[in-house]
């Protein structure tokens, strides 16, 4: 047998090309499941995040309404939020981030899909004075239903989404600006004054 029958000879060569193709169709598959995982589960978070997120902005906001996470719909309030509320109450409290808490995980049960894992939800709120900024973020940790960690492929698939809502509450702007000016008029303080202060504070 010699060398040129050697080299036409095709025997063994499907073994060949599926030793080569085999792992990258394999990677490819693994890659669709991820995919397959995370686009609607992502999806789902988002949607509830934003629900939750759009629900305490909207009850803090100057509408005097109320959201029930329990029907997930939103009702009027009895009586009016009082005056100074603003600065009494925390701006994200316990309460709020209970509801907020239980608004996603609602949202998620009545999803299609039922997503397994361990689900992890952030609420914070921001003042900025100017305007009052609220902000869910909702992580779920999906372990990999096969074990690709030869490959680099990681044990678990973290999946997060973030919403922000922006507290409106025109009224309560104005009424935090009268109440400085006025104190302002009690202490004797210029607007002038009061902003040198404030630069000098901040040694400018």
């Amino acid at each position: 047998m010699g060398l040129k029958h050697f080299i036409r000879d095709t025997g063994g060569d499907a073994v060949v090309e599926a030793a080569i193709l085999f792992p990258i169709i394999f990677m490819v598959f693994a890659g669709l499941v991820l995919m397959a995982m995370y686009l609607p589960t992502r999806a789902t978070l988002q949607r509830a995040t934003q629900q939750a997120v759009t629900a305490i902005a909207t009850e803090k906001s100057d509408t005097w309404l109320s959201y029930n996470e329990n029907t997930m719909k939103f009702g009027t309030l009895s009586s009016p939020q009082g005056v100074y509320d603003a600065l009494t109450n925390s701006l994200f409290s316990a309460n709020d981030r209970h509801k907020a808490e239980k608004i996603v995980i609602n949202m998620e049960e009545n999803n299609f899909l039922k997503a397994p894992g361990k689900l992890t939800i952030e609420c914070g709120a921001v003042n900025y004075l100017i305007y009052k900024e609220i902000t869910i973020t909702a992580t779920r940790t999906i372990p990999m239903p096969v074990d690709l960690s030869f490959v680099k492929f990681p044990k678990e698939l973290e999946i997060t989404a973030s919403s922000t809502a922006v507290i409106q509450d025109a009224d309560g702007f104005i009424r935090d600006i009268d109440m400085i000016n006025d104190i302002m008029k009690y202490l004797n303080i210029s607007a002038g004054g009061l902003f040198g202060a404030v630069m000098s504070l901040f040694g400018i």
